[in-house]
């Protein structure tokens, strides 16, 4: 499994929700946006980790 790809796939992501949530007028929604980029930015870190943890 190629965890740094899947961690890379995660920070798109996130990236992609943080830009839409710009784009939303109301603020509850952009709100639970950024909490979804903030989620996938958490679960990039975990998969970074198992590719530092592979090097060890």
């Amino acid at each position: 499994m190629d965890h740094q790809a899947i961690a890379q796939r995660y920070r798109d992501q996130a990236e992609e929700f943080r830009a839409k949530s710009e784009l939303m007028a109301d603020e509850a929604t952009r709100s639970q946006y950024v909490k979804i980029a903030d989620s996938y930015d958490g679960l990039a870190e975990n998969e970074e980790r198992l590719v530092q943890a592979k090097r060890s």
